[in-house]
């Protein structure tokens, strides 16, 4: 795999950590714990930011 694959795959795992991420925001009211809500949206935040970042890099 070149670098550009690498770099157009972590942009599309960084779209989907985002969608997931939006996903977990619009549950917030639902039965889902509080604690598990962030970690989770916080988990999606940072993979999507990881993922940009390495894929700058490429």
């Amino acid at each position: 795999m070149n670098k550009q694959d690498e770099a157009i795959l972590l942009e599309r795992l960084a779209d989907t950590f985002e969608t997931k991420l939006r996903e977990a925001e619009r549950s917030i009211g639902d039965d889902i714990p509080d604690q598990y809500r962030e970690g989770r949206m916080d988990a999606f935040g940072w993979a999507a930011t990881y993922c940009r970042l390495l894929a700058e890099r490429k």
